[in-house]
C-alpha cells in the first residue's frame, strides 16, 4: 500500500513540477517534458490530455489542473488500466512562483479510478517501478525536491472507486461512490490529521460466493503521525457500518513494504436496537415502528503485519443475547434471538481463516429455528460442517414481519445436516460426504404480483443425501394445472456451492395442464408499442418466450391426461421433456389433438432478443381438417371453406427457425422439409371450385372429392414449394404444383385431364359443332391460382384444350372441307 502512495505522489509531483517550472506559454513543451519524464521513471504508460493553469480560482493561491489523467500497464497488464482520473487539481501559494522552493498546498480528486489486480501469475499490476532503478528513481525523486516540495494541509476525493481483484485467491472487493477529506499539516516529523471518508457501497466476493454486499462505510477520525517512523496512531475514531457505530482504535505503522496493524473495534452500545443498523439502507424502511429488547455486541481486532500473502491476525466476535422485536401494528413478535459467531485467523495466509456460527437461534410463536455453521480452508479447499433445524408457519410470520410484496402461508418444516469438503463435492465423492434431513411442506402457497397465478404445494417431501434430494409425492398446483412429481435430483451440492450443473430424473403426472396460463404465468412490464394508429397506443405486445435455465439438466418423463393451448385440447400426452444448457428437448412427445395423433420432437431455446430458435420435427396421423379450421386460426386463413368439408390430414415434416415473441412463426427464418397426405378428403361449397363452373359442370362442384395422395414439399426462407403430385379431383387427373412464400401469397398450377362427360353445357356445345367430336373423350385444362391465401384469383389456361381439340378434329375437318369443295364445283359446272 505504501508503495501504491508513493507512486501516486511521485506522478503528481513530477507532473506539478514540470508545470510549475516552465512558464504557462510553453504548454505543449510541459505535456511532452512531464509525460516523457513520467514513462522514464515508471513501467508503465502515462498519458494526460490537458493542463491548465489559473490565477484567478483559489486567488491569491494558484491552480494547476490536469484532464484526463491515465496509467496503464505494460506487459502482461498492457490491456489494464491502474489509475484513471478525469481531473486533478492542485494549490500553492502565489508567492512560491517566485520562489526557489516550491511546494503544493492542496490535491483534489474527482473521480478517480484505482483497479489494484493480481494475476493468476501472482504478479501485481501496481508495481510499475522498475526494479533495477531504484537508485536512480530515488536520486531523481530527490532531485525534483530540491526545487519542488509537498507541504500539503488538504487533500479531497470525490465519487472515486477502488477496485480489488485477486485473480490467483479468487478474492474481489469493490468499494464504489468514495469521498474522502484529510486536513493537518501532511509535512514535517509529526503531526495531526483529520480524516472523514465515506464508501457508500461495499462489495466482496471470494471464490464466487458474495459474502458483503451494499454495505456503507462512514469514518471519522482524528490520528497522530510520526513521518519519520510512518505510525499512524488513533486518537479518536468513530465507524458507521451501515447505520452502526463502532469505535476503532489503536495503530498501524508503514515503515517499508511491510505494514504493521494493531487495531481494535468494537461495538459503542449493546443494545439490540442498536445492532438492527447493520441492515443496508436500502431496507432502513422496514425497521420503523418496531420495539426491542435484548443485546447485541460486537468485538475483535487486527493485529500482526502485512505483505503479499502473509495477512495478519484476525478475531471477530458477534454475539447476540435475549433479542426480541416487533413492529407496532403486528401481532406477533420474533423473539429469543440470540446467536454467537467467530471469525478467527492467526497470522498467515487467508486460508487459515475460519467462521464459527457456534448457534443462531429464533423464534416465532411456539416455533424455533435453529442454525449452526463452521467454515474453514476458504481458499485451497473449503471445508463445511452445518445443520439447520426448524419449523416456520408463514401465516405467523406474516403476522410478525410486514411482506408487502408476496402473499404467503403454509408450514415449510426443515431438518438438514451438511458436513464435508468442496474437493469432495467436485470429484463426487459421496462418500466421504454426510449429509442428511427432510424438508416438508404442507399447504404452502405463495402469490406474487410478479405472477399471474397463485402457486400451491398442497404437499411436498425432500428427503435429502450427499448423493441426491428424493422427491416423494411431491403435489404442485399452477393456477388450474396441477402436477405430481417424484424421482431424485442429483448434484444439488456442486449446484448451490459453485455454479455446479444441477441433475435431475422425475416422473411428472397431471390430470390437467392449462398451457395457456403457464406461457404467461411470469408478469412482463414491456413499453408500449410505439404506432400512429390511435387503435393500438397504449397497447403491449404480450410476451410468451420464456427462458429455460441454465446450469441445470433435468429429464422430466412426462404423462398427461389432459392439456390445452390456445383453442385446442390435447389428451393423452406421453414423453420425455429434458431442460438442459438453457434447452428445452422433446424426445418422443406423443398426444391425441384434432381428432389424430401427433408425435412431437425436436428443441426450443430462447435468445437474448426474446426471439427463440426452435428445431421441431413433425409426425401427424389423421388430423381432422373440419376440426382444424374450427380450433387453428392460421388454419382457417389457409383454407377458408373447410369448416363445411371433412377428411384427415397427416404429415411429416422437420422445421427450424425463429419465433416472434409472442411465439408466432418468423417466416422468413424458416427452412425445413417433409411430405403430406390426405384421407378422404371432400370440400363443400369452395368459392375457389365454384369460379370453374365455366369449364366444369356447376353440379359436380357442389362437393369436390380429392383423391388420396401424397405430396413432398421444401421451406425456404419462409416459402412454401410443392413439388407436382398427382390427385383426382372430382374424379378426374390433376396435376398439382405451386407455392406460398413468406407474405401469404399463393402462386399455384392444377391441371386437369377432363372428362367430355364431365365438361358444362357451354363447353359441350362448342364441341358438338365441331367435326368429328365424337373422337374427343378427355381434354386437358389448366387453372391457376394467384394472390393472397382466402382470395386468391382463379384463372383458366386453357391454351392445351385448344392444342388437343385442333390435333383431335384437324383430320375430320379437313375432310369435311374437301367434300364442301366438291360440291361446289359440281354446283358451278
Amino acid at each position: 500500500m505504501k508503495r501504491i502512495i508513493v507512486i501516486i505522489l511521485l506522478v503528481i509531483v513530477v507532473l506539478f513540477g514540470a508545470v510549475l517550472a516552465i512558464p504557462v506559454f510553453f504548454k505543449q513543451n510541459i505535456l511532452t517534458t512531464a509525460k516523457t519524464t513520467l514513462n522514464k521513471q515508471l513501467n508503465a504508460e502515462v498519458e494526460f490530455a490537458d493542463l491548465k493553469l489559473s490565477l484567478f480560482k483559489n486567488f491569491p493561491k494558484v491552480t494547476v489542473g490536469l484532464q484526463d489523467v491515465l496509467i496503464k500497464g505494460k506487459g502482461e497488464f498492457a490491456q489494464d488500466t491502474l489509475l484513471n482520473v478525469p481531473h486533478i487539481a492542485a494549490t500553492m501559494n502565489l508567492s512560491s512562483l517566485f520562489s526557489s522552493s516550491r511546494s503544493i498546498e492542496e490535491i483534489i480528486l474527482e473521480k478517480p479510478v484505482l483497479n489494484l489486480l493480481i494475476a493468476e501469475s501472482g504478479n501485481v499490476n501496481w508495481d510499475v517501478a522498475p526494479a533495477s532503478g531504484s537508485a536512480k528513481k530515488k536520486s531523481a525523486a530527490t532531485a525534483n525536491a530540491q526545487e519542488f516540495q509537498l507541504a500539503l494541509e488538504s487533500i479531497e476525493v470525490n465519487d472515486a472507486r477502488l477496485i480489488y481483484n485477486d485473480e490467483l485467491a479468487k478474492m474481489y472487493a469493490d468499494l464504489e461512490d468514495i469521498n474522502l477529506d484529510i486536513s493537518g499539516e501532511m509535512f514535517g516529523n509529526t503531526t495531526q490529521l483529520n480524516i472523514g471518508g465515506v464508501v457508500n457501497d461495499l462489495t466482496y466476493r471470494m471464490e464466487g460466493v458474495t459474502y458483503i454486499s451494499n454495505t456503507s462505510l462512514d469514518l471519522r477520525t482524528l490520528l497522530d503521525v510520526n513521518f519519520e517512523t510512518m505510525l499512524f496512531s488513533i486518537v479518536e475514531s468513530e465507524l458507521l457500518v451501515n447505520r452502526l457505530p463502532l469505535e476503532l482504535s489503536g495503530d498501524f505503522s508503514v515503515p517499508n513494504d511491510t505494514t504493521f496493524l494493531n487495531l481494535q473495534l468494537k461495538t459503542i452500545a449493546s443494545d439490540f436496537e442498536n445492532f438492527l443498523a447493520l441492515v443496508p439502507k436500502d431496507y432502513e424502511a422496514y425497521l420503523k415502528h418496531i420495539t426491542t429488547t435484548g443485546s447485541a455486541t460486537i468485538s475483535g481486532g487486527i493485529s500482526g503485519y502485512y505483505i503479499d500473502e502473509d495477512y495478519p491476525k484476525t478475531n471477530l466476535q458477534v454475539t447476540v443475547v435475549k433479542g426480541n422485536f416487533k413492529y407496532a401494528d403486528m401481532p406477533e413478535e420474533i423473539k429469543n434471538i440470540s446467536a454467537e459467531m467467530l471469525i478467527a485467523k492467526p497470522q498467515g495466509a487467508l486460508d487459515l481463516l475460519k467462521i464459527n456460527i457456534n448457534k443462531a437461534h429464533a423464534e416465532i410463536r411456539n416455533n424455533p429455528v435453529d442454525l449452526t455453521l463452521k467454515i474453514s480452508n476458504p481458499v485451497s479447499d473449503l471445508q463445511f460442517d452445518g445443520a439447520f433445524v426448524g419449523k416456520i408457519n408463514l401465516d405467523h410470520l406474516k403476522d410478525a414481519l410486514p411482506i408487502d410484496s408476496v402473499n404467503i402461508s403454509g408450514i415449510i418444516d426443515a431438518n438438514l445436516f451438511a458436513k464435508g469438503r468442496y474437493s469432495d463435492v467436485e470429484a463426487e465423492a459421496y462418500d466421504k460426504i454426510k449429509s442428511d434431513g427432510v424438508v416438508l411442506l404442507n399447504n404452502f402457497v405463495y402469490d406474487s404480483p410478479e405472477l399471474t397465478q397463485q402457486v400451491i404445494i398442497p404437499s411436498g417431501q425432500l428427503d435429502f443425501s450427499p448423493q441426491h434430494i428424493n422427491l416423494g409425492n411431491f403435489l404442485l398446483k399452477v393456477g388450474g394445472s396441477d402436477f405430481r412429481l417424484s424421482g431424485k435430483v442429483s448434484n444439488y451440492l456442486n449446484y448451490v456451492m459453485k455454479d455446479g450443473t444441477l441433475k435431475g430424473n422425475l416422473q411428472l403426472n397431471s390430470n390437467f395442464v392449462n398451457l395457456n396460463e403457464l406461457l404467461r404465468l411470469q408478469v412482463v412490464e414491456e413499453e408500449p408499442a410505439q404506432s400512429s394508429d390511435p387503435a393500438v397506443i397504449g397497447q403491449e405486445p404480450e410476451t410468451l418466450a420464456f427462458d429455460v435455465p441454465e446450469n441445470i439438466d433435468i429429464t422430466f418423463r412426462s404423462t398427461i391426461n389432459r392439456a390445452v393451448f390456445n383453442r385446442i385440447p390435447i389428451t393423452e400426452i406421453k414423453g420425455e421433456v429434458r431442460a438442459v444448457n438453457k434447452k428445452l428437448i422433446l424426445d418422443g412427445l406423443d398426444m391425441n389433438m384434432l381428432d389424430g395423433k401427433m408425435t412431437l420432437n425436436g428443441s426450443y431455446e430462447n435468445t437474448t432478443q426474446n426471439q427463440p430458435l426452435f428445431d421441431f420435427g413433425f409426425d401427424i396421423a389423421g388430423f381432422d381438417i373440419p376440426t382444424m379450421y374450427h380450433t387453428v386460426a392460421g388454419f382457417r386463413k389457409l383454407i377458408p371453406g373447410a369448416g363445411t368439408s371433412s377428411g384427415k390430414l397427416s404429415t411429416r415434416l422437420g422445421m427450424k427457425g425463429q419465433l416472434s415473441p409472442q411465439l408466432k412463426l418468423i417466416a422468413a427464418t424458416t427452412n425445413g422439409k417433409g411430405s403430406f397426405s390426405t384421407n378422404n378428403v371432400e370440400i363443400k361449397d369452395s368459392p375457389m371450385f365454384n369460379q370453374l363452373s365455366g369449364i366444369l359442370k356447376k353440379e359436380k362442384l357442389r362437393n369436390v372429392t380429392i383423391g388420396d395422395f401424397t405430396a413432398n414439399l421444401t421451406v425456404e426462407d419462409g416459402s412454401i414449394l410443392l413439388r407436382p403430385f398427382t390427385t383426382r379431383v372430382i374424379g378426374q387427373e390433376t396435376t398439382i404444383c405451386g407455392s406460398l412464400n413468406a407474405e401469404s401469397l399463393l402462386d399455384m398450377r392444377m391441371d386437369f385431364n377432363v372428362q367430355r362427360e364431365m365438361f358444362g353445357p357451354d363447353i359441350q356445345k362448342i364441341l358438338a359443332v365441331l367435326p368429328g367430336n365424337e373422337k374427343i373423350t378427355m381434354l386437358p385444362a389448366g387453372v391457376l391460382l394467384k394472390g393472397p391465401v382466402g382470395d386468391a384469383k382463379v384463372n383458366l389456361d386453357l391454351s392445351a384444350t385448344q392444342k388437343a381439340v385442333t390435333d383431335a378434329t384437324k383430320d375430320d375437318l379437313k375432310k369435311s372441307l374437301d367434300e364442301i369443295g366438291k360440291g361446289l364445283k359440281k354446283l358451278f359446272k
